[in-house]
Formats: structure tokens, sequence, C-alpha cells
């Protein structure tokens, strides 16, 4: 993990299981976080992105909504 949380950026994020997680520019959240490969194309259906208010509450919905084959 990244010992910068305060300052996280895009450029600079959290590393979990392919996903970065990272300071928020919105005012209603303060982590998102968003997989490597994600294609944002309307077309694509990717949806391997998300927010959260801490960067614990991120990794469980990462968790949660892309679980680790045999983790179950």
């Amino acid at each position: 993990m990244n010992d910068r949380i305060p300052g996280t950026t895009y450029d600079n994020p959290i590393w979990y299981r392919g996903f970065r997680i990272y300071v928020a520019n919105h005012c209603f959240v303060n982590y998102e976080y968003v997989h490597d490969d994600y294609d944002g194309a309307p077309d694509a259906g990717d949806n391997r992105c998300g927010h959260g208010q801490t960067v614990a509450e991120c990794i469980d919905e990462i968790d949660e909504r892309w679980p680790v084959l045999g983790k179950l």
C-alpha cells in the first residue's frame, strides 16, 4: 500500500488487487477506485469502479463485488 494516503492521487494510488484507490475530486465522497483495465466507454458495460468514504470501505466493496476465487 501507499504511505501517502492523505495525498493519494490517480497517478500515485493505493493499489489493491489491480484496483487504484485514490482521493476523489468530488464533494460527496472521499475516495474513488477503478480497475487498471477499466474501459469507461458507455457501450463497454465495464462496472469495475466505485467510491467510498474511506480506503477500508473501498477495499470491502471491491472484495464484495469481485471476490477472489477460493476466498469465499
